[in-house]
């Protein structure tokens, strides 16, 4: 059983397709594997039900399954410059200045080619909320 989860709900900008949402976001959470303490991911297109309308109209669910208290991973992925959107873009900006630095120049079809993970343009009006969770309990199943 999972005892920690960290769950990002997300909704992309308008104009950016859910496919195109998706693929960024999908290898972004490789990013965030690659940091101590968050040891999986599943990504959910979330649906309204009860009580919806106060939910702020997320249409995406990431739940990360964390093997340390949740306070301690998200220190670690703060040092690693993924604490919020705007420790992400500073740390995307100071990984495409050392490239420069590097001498390793893009081919001309994005200022960030050298990037594993390129920061698209549409990146800052993506809408974050983020929860941490501890279980209160075991996993609860049906007795029959």
């Amino acid at each position: 059983m999972t005892k920690y989860v960290h769950l990002v709900f997300s909704d992309p900008p308008a104009g950016v397709s859910e496919h195109e949402f998706n693929e960024w976001y999908d290898a972004h959470v490789e990013e965030i594997l690659a940091v101590d303490g968050w040891v999986a991911a599943t990504r959910y297109r979330i649906a309204a039900e009860v009580g919806a309308h106060e939910s702020g109209g997320y249409r995406f669910l990431s739940l990360y399954e964390l093997d340390i208290p949740p306070e301690q991973a998200v220190a670690n992925l703060a040092a690693a410059g993924m604490g919020n959107a705007d420790t992400y873009i500073e740390m995307k900006g100071i990984e495409k200045k050392g490239m420069e630095e590097k001498g390793i120049r893009n081919d001309g079809d994005s200022d960030d080619a050298g990037d594993p993970l390129p920061l698209p343009d549409w990146f800052p009006g993506i809408r974050f909320a983020s929860w941490n969770a501890t279980a209160t309990s075991g996993r609860i199943v049906p007795t029959r």
